[in-house]
């Protein structure tokens, strides 16, 4: 397991962290079923037109086209390696806030259990799209 430093103002996307994005709407949804399967990890929000929730996640894995195709059509995004997320701290406390935050000692929830929870909301709620 790796151990992250929290305590940094950026956050770079890669082994052993990825980021997913989407509405907070969106996001709440996920959340919610992540955490009843207790698998809920950090999540961050920032301010915007729409506010936009970034998941926090272990390693990306491979996936279909089709699941890609289901995330693009919800308006879900997938930081590249070598994005830089910056974390909330004193400078961006009016644009940037913590909605889960992290646990140190507490692993990452895996990032086709985030993927899989978009999908899972978006398939009982159309009102996402």
């Amino acid at each position: 397991m790796t151990v992250l430093d929290w305590s940094a103002p950026v956050l770079t996307v890669g082994d052993p962290i990825e980021a997913i994005g989407m509405r907070a709407g969106l996001g709440a949804e996920v959340n919610s079923m992540l955490s009843m399967a207790m698998l809920a990890g950090p999540v961050l929000a920032y301010r915007g037109t729409p506010e936009r929730w970034i998941f926090l996640t272990g390693p990306a894995t491979s996936t279909s086209n089709a699941v890609l195709a289901d995330l693009v059509r919800l308006g879900v995004g997938l930081f590249p390696m070598g994005s830089l997320i910056a974390l909330p701290c004193a400078e961006n406390l009016e644009t940037a806030r913590w909605i889960n935050r992290p646990m140190p000692g507490r692993p990452l929830p895996p990032w086709q259990a985030v993927v899989a929870a978009v999908r899972r909301t978006s398939s009982v709620s159309s009102g996402w799209l």
